[in-house]
């Protein structure tokens, strides 16, 4: 299926809006303790503000390990994104399936704290991309 630029636009800004969206809401999971949830919030931020990259630039993915191997191979490996970036995917995405499917481990607000500054400079990166795009 091929988009319009309009659509495209759009669809980024969907993206874009539903990644902001769950940044607030990782924020206010994190006020009332509810920290596994508020690690599935930071993980889909991040899923989210990937997605407006790749409507951007052609991409497409079906599933959340496909989007971690598109991300690596069209803008880490390149060199568009900082590699620390890659490493951080991977972590966020292995947090947030632990934090919603396992029952022995708990996601604590520590790792919380830990990544949740990289999601946002990530975010930010991302958004600057598609601004010069």
């Amino acid at each position: 299926m091929s988009l319009t630029n309009e659509d495209k636009q759009v669809l980024m800004q969907l993206h874009l809006d539903k990644c902001h969206t769950c940044l607030a809401d990782g924020e206010q999971l994190l006020k009332i303790d509810s920290i596994s949830a508020a690690a599935n919030r930071f993980y889909y931020a991040v899923f989210h503000a990937i997605h407006a990259l790749f409507v951007a630039n052609g991409i497409y993915s079906k599933s959340h390990h496909g989007t971690n191997a598109q991300f690596h191979q069209h803008f880490i490996k390149t060199g568009i994104i900082d590699p620390k970036y890659g490493h951080f995917i991977a972590v966020m995405e292995n947090m947030r399936e632990k934090a919603d499917y396992d029952v022995i481990y708990d996601v604590t607000r520590e790792d919380i704290e830990a990544l949740k500054p990289v999601a946002y400079e990530l975010v930010e990166q991302i958004e600057k991309l598609l601004n010069t795009k």
